[in-house]
């Protein structure tokens, strides 16, 4: 348990994990089917891993009753590594051990991304699988750059928060996919928000790949708008 996973040093299979499986209760509802820059935002994040050269299988975790038109979602984008749907779980750590229990015996790396983050590209992908490549895992994160305060009961400032070292955690997450398994049944308690906070519990040393293009998760009903701009932006400057 206090020791990190090994190197993956030979890696021959990578495959992607894409948890939606939420209630999307902050966003007040659903979120992951609606458009965003002519698709919707779930087929935003399975093309991001569809183009990524190394990544050799997906599997979409989706709320349950919902598998289906999750699928379906995938099948109009053209989506050819999809090789599951799961259904989630009730925590975002079942409903990750259920997509790890679902992949491919092969696979030896696997990137977990939150499918309400449409912003990820091939080449954050690809970083963050290198260097899980080399060391065992890695997780895509951005220094923070805000000012940061503590405050009280009643919301008011008690006191300034050194930001040195402070970086704010995205997705993808990449780890060895049979260590992590074993790491998330093993952990009986806690309701984890990312597999960072379990491997950190562990031990682990874990890589942040730093990130500073775009990488927003979709939360609220503003963060739509946001990432339609971003995303026509990309298109434009891919057209050119």
């Amino acid at each position: 348990m206090g020791s990190s996973p090994p190197p993956a040093s030979a890696v021959t299979e990578c495959a992607a994990i894409l948890v939606g499986g939420g209630s999307g209760s902050r966003f007040g509802g659903d979120k992951l089917a609606l458009p965003v820059a002519g698709l919707p935002v779930l087929a935003w994040s399975l093309l991001a891993f569809e183009q990524t050269s190394s990544i050799s299988s997906i599997v979409l975790v989706a709320p349950k009753g919902r598998e289906e038109e999750f699928r379906a979602i995938a099948i109009a984008a053209g989506i050819s590594k999809l090789t599951s749907v799961v259904t989630g779980g009730s925590y975002r750590k079942e409903s990750v051990e259920r997509g790890l229990q679902a992949l491919p015996p092969c696979v030896d790396l696997v990137a977990i991304h939150d499918a309400a983050r449409p912003l990820v590209t091939p080449s954050l992908i690809t970083r963050c699988l290198e260097i899980a490549g080399a060391v065992g895992a890695s997780a895509a994160a951005v220094p923070v750059s805000d000012t940061l305060h503590l405050a009280d009961q009643e919301g008011c400032a008690v006191k300034t928060i050194d930001r040195s070292g402070l970086w704010a955690m995205q997705t993808p997450q990449v780890f060895r996919a049979v260590p992590l398994l074993k790491l998330l049944l093993e952990q009986a308690h806690g309701k984890p928000t990312d597999e960072v906070s379990v491997a950190l519990a562990a031990g682990w040393r874990i890589p942040f790949v730093e990130n500073l293009e775009p990488n927003l998760k979709i939360t609220w009903p503003s963060d739509l708008a946001v990432a339609e701009a971003l995303l026509r932006d990309r298109e434009r400057q891919n057209e050119k």
